[in-house]
């Protein structure tokens, strides 16, 4: 997973963090799609991320599934419409 944090975005290009993020209530400012191979999404960044993602990894946050699906579907949607870029 590459992350970057270029002004106060956090890039990610792992899909399913960006749907914790997503799930998260983090706002989602767009995605690149210059690398047909690999997303990167863009979100704002807020304090506590790296916990939030931290904790994702280490299977210690618990999230509303609900939201996580619907996160998912969201992406999927936008990585392949032209709705957000």
């Amino acid at each position: 997973m590459k992350n970057q944090k270029p002004d106060n975005n956090f890039i990610t290009s792992d899909f399913y963090t960006a749907c914790l993020l997503l799930a998260s209530d983090y706002h989602l400012v767009g995605i690149n799609k210059a690398d047909s191979k690999r997303y990167r999404f863009i979100f704002i960044d807020q304090l506590g991320r790296a916990q939030l993602v931290g904790g994702y990894f280490d299977g210690l946050i618990d999230i509303n599934t609900r939201k996580f699906v619907n996160a998912i579907k969201e992406l999927k949607s936008l990585m392949y419409n032209d709705a957000i870029s």
